[in-house]
């Protein structure tokens, strides 16, 4: 699968792997407070001309998070708009810890789930892309 498209913003970079899947990954050591969150988020909907897409996303370079930035990128009007659905990646020892806590205690209100293969993790939202072509 071809990346494609690549643009980097500040503290977060994007590339289209095929049609209505993006990856991006967030810039090293990132500290998301609630101003950043808010600034990755007009990234991505810029970057994605408002239209909607399932999401690869590379946690492992996130250093932490405050509470109000995972709620802010956890609400369907924040964060989740835009977004058909989230796999997210990490082989990061923190970063592992905090997607599952956040998955388990969160509940997205669209579909998403941890990997630390990035395959397995591609193979996953095409199967949840075909089904949403299905409905």
């Amino acid at each position: 699968m071809e990346s494609k498209e690549y643009k980097k913003f500040k503290n977060i970079s994007f590339w289209k792997l095929e049609d209505e899947i993006i990856a991006f990954e967030y810039s090293p050591k990132l500290e998301i407070d609630i101003n950043i969150a808010k600034e990755l988020i007009r990234d991505r909907i810029d970057y994605c001309n408002g239209k909607p897409y399932f999401a690869l996303i590379d946690f492992s370079n996130v250093k932490s998070t405050t509470k109000e930035a995972r709620d802010y990128m956890n609400d369907p009007e924040g964060g989740l708009k835009g977004i058909l659905g989230g796999a997210f990646l990490s082989n990061n020892a923190v970063a592992t810890l905090f997607i599952n806590l956040y998955l388990k205690i969160n509940k997205p209100s669209v579909p998403a789930k941890f990997f630390t293969n990035k395959e397995d993790a591609l193979d996953w939202l095409t199967t949840i892309k075909s089904k949403k072509a299905v409905l």
